[in-house]
């Protein structure tokens, strides 16, 4: 009989690998759920970790130190997707991913970072440089020859307010966030541009800062109906955002898509399985934070790396429809 390895309990129990070596050595940072789920596959498959795995699992040849830039992104589904594809790739090479701030960091054990998200001009990454240490940011960066990797937030904006163009919505309010990064910019221009494309004329009325969060997107939404601001959709620029816009037109007692079409920008689990499902933009998350990985890895082995885009998908779902009438509060 072969022996089972960590790569088929992590298939079994449908985890990552990295998931299945932070089960094993009892890490916080795995729900209990998924615990219990990971150890009854081991125990099952009678599954016992040789020397390499647990080499692998433990991680010895370096600590790479995980930066988001605020303690609410590192608390969101975006961030925990992110950073099991990143612990999934390090850990195959001998390294630990931890969360840390670079202040918060021992130079001596950190050998390198990676940034899911960077505010602009933040002044961490010239420290970095300054040191030495390497360093990858998950975020399209401008003028900087700083590694990264990011999706085509442009494009997939613009295909999520094209999708609303297209049947037959006009005034389009955008929900986005503080203009911490180039995403939020990026996103709110492609809004900006595929209006104009169509001779749409924009309305300021309609960007509404929902803060990246389910309880932003519905206060911002609350707010503009109080306020009796006329919109037919959103195009939101997060899956949570648009989640809690939807419960905010439920309270004011509108019907998704009936009254307003909703679009998100993720594709998270929750847009499939929240009612109505979520039209969303889909974006690689799991291969955005495997390919900061591979490029921090090439930087270790001092290999250039480059920068990264990769391509979103517009998945239409329930929550989008044509046009009925114009929404007055």
């Amino acid at each position: 009989m072969s022996k089972i390895t960590i790569n088929e309990v992590a298939r079994i129990a449908g985890v990552s690998i990295g998931t299945v070596s932070r089960v094993l050595n009892n890490r916080a940072d795995v729900n209990e759920q998924t615990r219990k789920q990971v150890l009854e596959v081991v125990r099952q498959l009678g599954y016992v970790p040789d020397a390499g795995a647990r080499k692998l699992a433990r991680g010895t040849r370096g600590l790479v130190a995980v930066a988001p830039f605020s303690s609410h992104a590192s608390n969101s589904p975006y961030y925990a997707i992110i950073m099991d594809a990143v612990q999934e790739v390090l850990m195959q090479h001998g390294y630990t991913a931890r969360v840390l701030e670079p202040s918060q960091a021992d130079p001596s054990k950190v050998q390198a970072f990676i940034f899911p998200g960077l505010r602009l001009h933040d002044t961490r990454l010239e420290q970095l440089k300054e040191k030495g240490i390497p360093h990858v940011v998950i975020g399209r960066l401008i003028d900087q020859d700083t590694p990264w990797v990011d999706v085509d937030n442009f494009k997939g904006m613009q295909s999520s307010v094209l999708h609303l163009v297209k049947l037959g919505h006009t005034r389009i309010a955008h929900l986005t966030g503080s203009p911490i990064g180039q995403t939020t910019f990026d996103r709110l221009e492609a809004y900006h541009q595929t209006l104009a494309d169509h001779n749409i004329e924009e309305d300021p009325d309609l960007i509404l800062d929902g803060g990246f969060s389910e309880l932003g997107g519905y206060r911002a939404v609350r707010q503009a109906l109080e306020k009796g601001i006329e919109f037919t959709a959103i195009a939101s620029a997060s899956d949570e955002m648009a989640v809690g816009a939807i419960y905010a037109l439920e309270d004011a007692g509108l019907r998704v898509p009936y009254d307003v079409s909703v679009t998100g920008f993720d594709d998270l689990e929750i847009a499939q399985v929240f009612r109505p499902a979520l039209t969303t933009v889909k974006q690689p998350i799991r291969d955005v934070g495997h390919t900061a990985a591979r490029m921090l890895l090439d930087l270790l082995e001092n290999r250039p790396a480059g920068h990264g885009l990769l391509p979103t998908e517009l998945i239409v779902r329930s929550s989008s429809g044509p046009v009925k009438r114009m929404i007055k509060r």
